[in-house]
């Protein structure tokens, strides 16, 4: 038998190696992003916390996390080898990049405003549901979940690395 027939399909190595590394990359950017929900804060190059809530109605309560949905929303496509991080949910850009919105005052809105006053005593409640304004802005910090991470390129690397490792010594 000659050393040519021997010789491992490095060709198709390769390409199960790239859709092997796109498939692993999603999964594992979307855990890495939601995990940001459980930390309450974003890992770039180090951990940043999110700025905590004004007025705190829920005390206890994980940030952006009321139902989970903004959490169980982040998805990924995959287009050829790039892979698109992103979540549907229509207030996941104001929550992620920050900014300011506008915010109708109704009479339905400032009974809610008079509960919460009546439940929790805080006066902020109470300025807002006397406000003679019928429209507020309220300023959203960014608290970043969706964002290019060096941790995660790092983690990335190291997994393809010894992923070609273990392939390429026993093909």
């Amino acid at each position: 038998m000659s050393s040519f027939e021997k010789t491992p399909d490095f060709n198709a190595m390769g390409a199960q190696l790239v859709n092997d590394a796109v498939r692993y990359a999603g999964v594992t950017g979307v855990n890495f992003f939601k995990d940001s929900f459980t930390k309450e804060g974003f890992t770039d190059k180090s951990f940043q916390k999110w700025e905590g809530r004004k007025g705190e109605v829920d005390p206890g309560r994980r940030i952006l996390t009321k139902s989970d949905i903004l959490e169980n929303s982040v998805e990924y496509e995959i287009n050829g080898t790039k892979i698109t991080f992103f979540s549907n949910e229509e207030y996941a850009d104001i929550h992620n990049n920050g900014g300011t919105i506008q915010v109708r005052i109704t009479e339905k809105s400032r009974k809610y405003f008079w509960y919460m006053y009546k439940s929790t005593k805080k006066e902020m409640w109470k300025w807002m549901a006397l406000t003679k304004k019928d429209v507020m802005t309220i300023k959203i910090p960014a608290r970043p979940f969706i964002q290019p991470s060096e941790t995660l390129m790092a983690n990335l690397d190291e997994w393809l690395l010894n992923t070609i490792l273990k392939r390429f010594k026993n093909p």
